[in-house]
């Protein structure tokens, strides 16, 4: 446990810092989304871990559908997306200080789920980044359960609606290194598997998720 709270510490130190380097520059300048990325790379490292990335992101994919299971994710997902993406999360994560400061900073899209008009929301944010990658969880939250949990809707409605180019992504191994709720940690390595870009076509949503679970029970 005290392995942890070292791994925490040194975590949120370094987002923290991350705030301080962004807000000195140009928003979304080259300079601003170097930062990004490497502070992305040095908040994977502060929690033990390095990244394994297999599989390639088409270049025109306009949204990344992932598993969800730590805040780590965001960050080992940025490490191998590049510079300038963009993700969906949850008000009551991702409006925590120090990291909403990072997200207000570089513009990413907060959903407040207990909001009836949330759904019209999402759909005008992610309309806006076009040109840009946008990652969404379709679980709708972190999964401590060690497994992919069943998807939620919103996602299958904003790839049909605005038409978009979708591909998932798997991510493996990230509770195996470092736990926030069992508050265990370990170094080692994340694994992360770009899937084929997705045909949208009757019955395709059910298909991804199946297709997700398969390559994640393969860890």
């Amino acid at each position: 446990m005290i392995f942890f709270y070292i791994k925490k510490s040194l975590t949120y130190l370094t987002i923290f810092l991350e705030s301080v380097a962004l807000f000195l520059c140009t928003p979304h300048g080259k300079t601003f989304n170097r930062l990004r990325r490497f502070f992305s790379i040095r908040i994977v490292r502060s929690a033990g871990a390095k990244v394994n990335f297999v599989g390639s992101i088409d270049a025109d994919t306009d949204i990344i559908i992932a598993n969800h299971q730590s805040m780590t994710d965001i960050f080992s997902l940025e490490e191998v997306i590049g510079n300038d993406v963009r993700f969906v999360g949850r008000t009551g994560i991702m409006d925590k200080w120090p990291v909403s400061h990072i997200v207000n900073m570089v513009g990413h899209i907060t959903v407040d789920q207990q909001d009836r008009r949330a759904i019209i929301k999402l759909l005008k944010d992610i309309k806006a980044c076009e040109g840009k990658k946008v990652v969404i969880f379709p679980e709708g939250t972190r999964s401590q359960s060690g497994k992919i949990e069943s998807f939620e809707g919103g996602t299958k409605l904003v790839v049909e609606k605005l038409k978009l180019k979708a591909q998932p992504i798997v991510i493996k191994n990230i509770l195996s290194i470092y736990n926030e709720s069992s508050k265990t940690a370990k170094n080692g390595v994340i694994e992360i598997e770009a899937l084929p870009a997705v045909t949208v076509e009757d019955g395709w949503y059910d298909k991804i998720q199946q297709d997700m679970k398969k390559v994640f029970e393969q860890q």
